[in-house]
């Protein structure tokens, strides 16, 4: 629900917390949310999941591959920048 422009800036998506915690509820621990949800993600995080805070296509492909690697929790979020 959310979009990507050509040059791969990541637009806000609607109902992102419901979907952070629907993503939980199925066994998600690490979430992507475009920076400009952060406003709305902060302080209404779920327990056992880690939010991302991506503002481009290049930037969520750097977290996946950090995640991946096991060195996410270097990441920018949502909560502490």
């Amino acid at each position: 629900t959310g979009t990507l422009d050509p040059d791969g800036v990541v637009g806000p998506i609607g109902g992102i917390r419901q979907k952070m915690v629907g993503a939980r509820d199925d066994g998600a621990q690490w979430f992507l949310a475009p920076a400009d949800n952060c406003a709305e993600v902060a302080g209404s995080v779920p327990d056992g999941l880690r939010v991302v805070k991506v503002g481009t296509y290049a930037e969520g492909v750097a977290a996946l591959k950090a995640i991946g690697s096991g060195s996410g929790d270097s990441l920018a979020t949502c909560e502490a920048g």
